[in-house]
């Protein structure tokens, strides 16, 4: 009986999450209401409350779950493997990209309405950059400071996932992936005045 009552509140939650997916997707953040949420997933007000107290305990719910998955994604490829070479495609890139294009109606949503989805979404990079997984860094004119070099990786990537999502996911998870790589394979050379 457990496990019905369990599928049945995973199904409510789910169609509360699609209704305020596609209504995000339709008004501001502001103009959706608890009663547009139920509504739109065919449900009452009254279904909503018994599973959230209000519309940010529900968002955090989204958020939660949405790094959650994401995290898993990242930390995917060193189940099997204990080092990956980053000069081609990364399993992480490629699962970081793979798993936002499997989720981009729920990154977007997010990306548009959660106060705090950029910081939260930054310190899952920077969290699972500094606790698991090391990145070995080489430098041919002197010695990087780790904690210096992790946010600059982790913000350059973030940037670049934040142009997707705000270019409404214009490009393949692919062509991100590719970009991303080049991106961190490229040397600076000079800098010149236009």
């Amino acid at each position: 009986m457990e496990l019905k009552i369990d599928r049945r509140v995973k199904k409510t939650k789910l169609s509360l999450k699609n209704a305020y997916i596609d209504l995000i997707e339709q008004y501001l953040e502001h103009e959706i209401t608890v009663s547009m949420i139920a509504q739109y997933a065919d449900l009452n007000r009254a279904t909503f409350y018994a599973h959230y107290s209000n519309k940010e305990e529900f968002l955090e719910e989204a958020l939660c779950d949405l790094l959650e998955g994401l995290r898993r994604a990242i930390l995917s490829p060193f189940e099997d493997n204990d080092r990956i070479n980053v000069n081609s495609l990364a399993p992480t890139t490629v699962q970081i990209f793979e798993y936002i294009e499997k989720n981009k109606r729920i990154f977007y949503a997010l990306y548009n309405s959660h106060s705090d989805f950029k910081k939260r979404l930054e310190e899952l990079f920077y969290h699972i950059f500094l606790n698991d997984i090391f990145v070995e860094v080489q430098s041919t004119i002197g010695k990087i400071n780790y904690e210096m070099f992790l946010h600059y990786q982790s913000k350059a990537a973030l940037g670049l996932i934040y142009f997707w999502i705000q270019d409404k996911f214009q490009y393949s998870a692919k062509f991100m992936m590719e970009q991303l790589t080049i991106c961190s394979n490229t040397q600076v050379i000079d800098l010149k005045k236009i």
